[in-house]
């Protein structure tokens, strides 16, 4: 079973590093670079959406 869950990301530099921000799970990280603070988001979504996987999902997809 594929459940869509369709979340934006924001990234803004602020002075020496960067900020990703997804409103729709209210997660905010950063890095030095844009790629990093990307992973960052990318790895607390994971956290989030984690105990959906053990209930029966299979994957996380990031487009």
């Amino acid at each position: 079973m594929t459940i869509w869950f369709p979340f934006s990301a924001t990234i803004c530099q602020e002075e020496a590093f960067y900020v990703s921000i997804c409103p729709e799970a209210d997660i905010i990280c950063k890095g030095n670079t844009t790629e990093e603070a990307i992973e960052n988001l990318k790895e607390e979504m994971e956290k989030l959406l984690g105990e959906e996987l053990s209930q029966g999902f299979s994957k996380i997809t990031f487009y």
